[in-house]
């Protein structure tokens, strides 16, 4: 026997995620209410507070699926390497990320990335859980491969700075992609385009790795000037 009660909760449910994630992408969480997204969703404020408690707890539950997508997606990537030395690992992993990056089906999910964009640019409680759950655990896997590139331990500051500029590198080029596309008329970032462009990355960052390597720095690198001058 169907029950339909549950099949019209689960379609209320994915409407008002569906309309809370677009209003909260375009406007941020302190600017969106509970009103709003009822509107939107064709629904009443009752099955927000039925499904998730209050406007925060559905914030979260839309932070916490962004957050696991985006761990999703850099565990695919390390796995593009798997088998292969670290210098190789790291390389294919710098060629998948990229290429998630720059996909062209990356504006199907166009909400997720503004999405993210608002929470850093206007933090709430919700922060944590992107940290926690998609930003953490890929760096610390990321810092992992870099450890053994450079034959260093995990905790090395330069381990912990290089895994961060890999990660800089690759994202500068999504973050600039309109400027990019408008000052090379006809650029498109075909699969050759994307593959050069990790090329470029990977040879970069493994040649900076090898140089850093060599190079000793302390802990104090993360230590702000003042404060390290307040010490002595």
């Amino acid at each position: 026997m169907v029950n339909h009660g549950e099949g019209h909760d689960r379609e209320t449910r994915v409407r008002v995620l569906d309309a809370a994630a677009r209003l909260f992408a375009e406007r941020g969480f302190n600017h969106v209410s509970i009103r709003d997204i009822c509107k939107e969703a064709n629904s009443n404020v009752a099955s927000v507070n039925y499904h998730f408690g209050d406007k925060l707890g559905l914030y979260r539950e839309l932070i916490s699926t962004v957050a696991e997508s985006m761990n999703d997606a850099k565990n695919q990537a390390f796995e593009a390497g798997e088998g292969g030395a670290p210098e190789e690992r790291l390389r294919a992993y710098i060629r998948r990320f990229l290429q998630q990056l720059l996909s062209p089906d990356l504006g199907k999910n166009c909400w997720l990335d503004k999405l993210i964009a608002r929470e850093m640019s206007e933090p709430t409680a919700a922060l944590d859980l992107i940290i926690e759950k998609g930003i953490k655990p890929a760096g610390e896997r990321l810092n992992k491969l870099v450890s053994e590139v450079m034959g260093l331990p995990v905790a090395d500051p330069r381990v912990v700075l290089g895994g961060t500029n890999i990660q800089a590198l690759c994202l500068w080029y999504r973050n600039t992609r309109t400027v990019a596309e408008r000052m090379i008329p006809g650029l498109q970032y075909t699969p050759e385009v994307v593959d050069g462009l990790a090329e470029v990355v990977a040879s970069f960052s493994l040649a900076g790795l090898a140089a850093m390597a060599r190079q000793p720095m302390g802990a104090e690198v993360f230590v702000p000037a003042e404060s390290a001058a307040g010490k002595g």
